[in-house]
């Protein structure tokens, strides 16, 4: 929606990306076009293949990300809370510096990438789903094919609201005389359509376990509820118009719990390595594979995983690093948590072994004593920008941990607390991640005294001991800054973490870096925010100025 033509546009680029013929090959002229393109179940199929694409595509459909730059989770979710930095060298993607401070203004394309990639996949959700009850095929694949794309365009409008607030509300594809018309709507309405769709989508939706594997990765009943459940928790701790209730994001999480399509992986470890794509906790995954390109349109591989590597031994940028207080929080020489294993690696951390192997760090170049473990990957692959690990969106421990924290608004105290102690069971009984060891590429590293005791507390403490395992279970998984959000402790949190305590001279951690170059971030993001429930401030991005300019749409506050 950068400009009208990108979306009335859309539907070509589908055609194009799902493998049909040339739009200027004039040689089949009159044999498929977009008024008779779902005629047949393959093409109706192919529109779906096409939106899961706009999952995968990592920045701009053009040589160099021309159309549309980066646009990763973790640069607004990780990166902006008390868990990551920036990281990289600090000359490097600059436009995070104002993002991180909330200086950034509505020209950059910062701002417009998360809007141009969210409103591409709004578009193709529309074409698909003003088209697909028409057609004359197998009705239970049409209902399949509209339950996803149901799915899909909740998950994009969801990509938006959390980022700029309120944003226009498109459910049929955009028409030339809608052009600069569509006002933005409420907060509210947005998530109430969002609420609609992933509703349509868990009626049509089959269970995980009836997928066929060769359809492995595509979304599931389960995947919408527990999607629903997120949202549900967001919008009770941001939409100050909100009606929503703790008992409907417990009846989601119970019904995804309930069903027995998902359990806990054994071994915490095994989850963040390539062998364990779509296991038994995945409930949301977005899938990769290797490709013969790592440029868009044809990459089918990631560049999530290039882009945290580290720059020292030339597999990666180096962005998206561990601040003090997150390797903090798992108080590791007490509570010996293997997880803190599976969330950081560097030179003070496990003598710098990666993967059975020593490896070379620069401070300088990756702005903190640690890197991302989670993003870390065993081999280099032959294109750097293509790795085919799976980017994990919902895991079945997080379903468990929301509906805890359900539980407890819901005073079912005994449930909050069974559930919470499943993720620290799980925990205490995993080994320390693959190649812990130095010559072993294994799981063999186990820990000794794990200090790891169920929670037993009660009160407003159960609820502090929740969210802090949630932290711990989930870290660098483009979820704290949400969490942080929601629950009204974004600004005090990061207000007291870029004043920690650092030795003269550090440069790691949104410690050192925010109180010497970013003091004003509380003042700023305030000015920046809108209020939610209980005197909430919810922080947003700027609505890019072509379309407050084109779209004559009202610019979020303090921009």
């Amino acid at each position: 929606m950068k400009k009208a033509k990108y979306i009335i546009l859309l539907t070509v680029l589908m055609l194009g990306f799902s493998g049909c013929s040339d739009f200027l090959d004039l040689e089949p002229q009159g044999s498929e076009n977009s008024a008779n393109f779902f005629d047949t179940q393959e093409n109706g199929v192919r529109s779906i293949i096409g939106i899961y694409d706009m999952l995968q595509l990592d920045e701009g459909a053009g040589p160099d990300g021309q159309w549309m730059g980066h646009h990763h989770d973790f640069f607004l979710s990780d990166i902006r809370s008390d868990d990551a930095e920036k990281g990289s060298n600090d000359g490097d993607y600059g436009a995070m510096w104002e993002m991180l401070d909330f200086t950034m203004t509505s020209q950059i394309g910062f701002a417009s990438d998360f809007w141009i990639h969210g409103f591409w996949g709004v578009s193709r959700t529309n074409y698909a789903l003003d088209n697909l009850p028409k057609v004359s095929w197998s009705p239970s694949v049409r209902d399949r094919l509209i339950g996803e794309a149901s799915f899909m365009r909740a998950y994009f409008y969801w990509y938006l609201v959390r980022a700029y607030g309120g944003v226009p509300l498109f459910t049929s594809a955009v028409k030339p005389s809608d052009f600069g018309k569509v006002k933005r709507a409420t907060l509210n309405e947005c998530y109430t359509q969002i609420a609609a769709d992933l509703t349509k989508a868990i009626e049509l939706l089959p269970e995980k376990g009836t997928i066929p594997v060769a359809e492995t990765g595509r979304v599931s009943k389960g995947a919408a509820r527990a999607l629903l459940a997120r949202i549900y928790m967001y919008q009770i701790g941001t939409d100050i118009e909100s009606k929503i209730t703790w008992q409907q994001v417990y009846d989601q999480t119970s019904a995804v719990i309930n069903s027995g399509e998902f359990a806990l992986l054994p071994n915490y470890a095994k989850l963040w390595e390539t062998e364990s794509k779509n296991n038994s906790e995945s409930v949301f995954e977005v899938q990769f594979a290797v490709g013969a390109s790592d440029t868009a349109p044809g990459s089918i591989g990631t560049n999530f995983y290039n882009f945290q590597g580290n720059r020292k031994d030339d597999s990666g940028w180096g962005f998206n690093n561990p601040t003090p207080d997150l390797v903090e929080a798992y108080n590791v020489s007490v509570t010996k948590d293997p997880r803190l294993s599976c969330v950081v690696y560097g030179e003070s951390f496990n003598n710098g072994v990666l993967y059975g192997a020593k490896k070379k760090y620069d401070r300088n170049e990756q702005g903190s004593d640690w890197l991302n473990r989670k993003a870390a990957l065993p081999v280099k692959p032959a294109l750097a920008k293509a790795s085919d690990r799976n980017i994990k969106i919902i895991r079945y421990a997080d379903v468990l941990l929301m509906h805890a924290e359900a539980s407890w608004h819901l005073n079912k105290f005994d449930e909050a607390t069974a559930k919470v102690n499943m993720i620290r069971n799980r925990a205490r009984n995993s080994t320390y991640c693959m190649g812990y060891a130095e010559g072993k590429m294994d799981y063999s590293a186990a820990p000794t005294s794990v200090n790891l005791p169920d929670i037993n507390s009660t009160g407003d403490q159960l609820l502090q001991d929740i969210w802090k395992e949630r932290r711990l279970e989930l870290a660098m998984e483009q979820i704290r800054f949400y969490d942080l959000v929601r629950t009204g402790r974004y600004f005090a949190v990061i207000d007291n973490e870029k004043n920690l305590r650092r030795a003269p001279g550090q440069n790691y951690g949104l410690g050192v870096k925010a109180y010497k170059q970013f003091p004003n971030i509380k003042t700023n993001g305030l000015a920046k925010s809108i209020d939610g429930p209980n005197g909430n401030k919810v922080p947003l991005m700027p609505i890019p100025q072509t379309e407050t300019q084109a779209w004559n749409l009202e610019q979020n506050p303090g921009y």
